[in-house]
Order: structure tokens, then sequence, then C-alpha cells
């Protein structure tokens, strides 16, 4: 690896263009690109749900706050809460700036997998991806955090992976629009969700190669490990040209 390709390597912002879309879609296969055409037909009828309550998915999101108070975790009424059930989907909104944020993101969404608890232990759990939104709750950009910003059980990315594809396939157990827009899109942008997170473990790899001190999961010059633009738009315009 040369001295470019090593630098990029060790950068957290990861090139996604239509054409890199394109390609990651013809290289799921055919069950999982039918997957991910079922994920589009499920964000499109959630937008039109959305549409239809006169709401936007942030306002979803925040309920009855008209301005969100920066660093408050908010979810909705009837979520998914954080009870240790093994498998299932939690998240919760953030609004204040990270690392990478174009001016157009409001907030993010954290969202994560519980992985289940030991007895009379606290709930286990592991973060996916984070979704960055626009003030009306459209996706921005998808980000991976170091494991210290949310406190989770770290797992390699191959495992994240199987759980986003999994929690993404399975319907929500309540009613809530917000989790049922989250579980599509984890699906519509199933590709991108897996390279930013195997790119997060090549960089913590190459630190840790790279002779870093200890404790580099809890290195608070680490936030933003990794990330990439995406677009309901454009995602939508791939698989309409590669699944027909």
């Amino acid at each position: 690896m040369n001295r470019a390709q090593a630098t990029a390597a060790d950068h957290p912002r990861l090139p996604f263009p239509q054409a890199r879309i394109a390609a990651s879609l013809r290289a799921l296969g055919r069950a999982r690109r039918a997957r991910a055409r079922a994920a589009a037909d499920a964000l499109v009828d959630c937008l039109d749900r959305f549409v239809s309550s006169g709401r936007v998915p942030l306002a979803a999101a925040l309920g009855d706050t008209a301005t969100p108070q920066v660093w408050r975790q908010y979810q909705p009424d009837g979520a998914t809460a954080m009870d240790g059930r093994a498998g299932t989907l939690h998240f919760y909104y953030h609004a204040h700036r990270t690392a990478g944020a174009s001016p157009a993101e409001h907030g993010h969404f954290h969202v994560f997998a519980q992985l289940g608890a030991a007895v009379d232990g606290p709930p286990r759990y592991t973060h996916l991806v984070a979704i960055g939104v626009d003030a009306r709750g459209m996706p921005q950009r998808l980000f991976t955090t170091n494991r210290w910003v949310t406190d989770e059980t770290w797992l390699p990315a191959d495992r994240l992976i199987a759980l986003a594809e999994k929690i993404a396939g399975t319907p929500a157990a309540g009613n809530d629009p917000v989790e049922a827009w989250l579980r599509a899109q984890l699906g519509v942008f199933a590709p991108q969700i897996a390279a930013v997170l195997r790119h997060r473990d090549r960089r913590m790899a190459i630190r840790q190669q790279g002779g870093h001190r200890p404790g580099l999961f809890e290195d608070r010059r680490m936030h933003v490990l990794s990330q990439c633009r995406i677009s309901v738009e454009r995602q939508l315009s791939a698989l309409d040209h590669v699944i027909h």
C-alpha cells in the first residue's frame, strides 16, 4: 500500500458515486437484490404514509417537540425500548453537530441491535449505524462511531452486516412509523452500510498495527470512524436500473 492509499484507508470519508452504488447492487446477488427492492417499496410506502398524515419523518420522531434540545435522545412513543430482547431494533434521534456533517444535516438517528442480557444484568446492544438526516428526516449520510460514543458491545463488521440485514427483513413489533422508516433504510442502503462498517474496521486495524497506544476504542479524539453520503433519489434510481 503506497502513501496515498494508506492515507485514504485511514480517512473516515468513503466516496460512493453513482457507479459504485450500481456496482454494489449488482454484486448483491439475486436474492439480496430482491430484498433491497422490497425495502425500497417499503421506504416509498413509508413516505406515502408520512405525506398522508401531513407530517415529515423527523416531526414524527420528535413528537410534540418543536425545537429539539442538543444532545437529548428522542425516541417516539411506542418505539422498541432497550429491554434486552435479542435481535430487536432500538433507536433514538440526536441533534448535535458531528464531524463530516453538511450544513443541511439537522441531526442523526443512532440505530442499534439488541443482543440480550445476562441474568440480572443490563441490556446489551451493538451500534449498527448512524443515519444523518435533514430537517425533514430525509437521509443524507451514514456514519459509524467509536465504541465509547454509545458504550456499545463492539462487534466486527460482518456480524453487524448480518444483524442489519436480519432486522431490515423483520417487520416492526409495533406500529411506529419511524421504526418502519429506519428498517426500510437498513435494507435500501445495505451496500453502503456494509461498506462503512468494513471501512470502520479497516481504520481500526490500521491504527492497531501502526503502534497506536492501547485504549483505541476509548480514544475521545476518534469519534466518527467512517462515513458516506446517501440519497433516497439516487438509491432508488440505481435500483430501478439494476433490478428489472
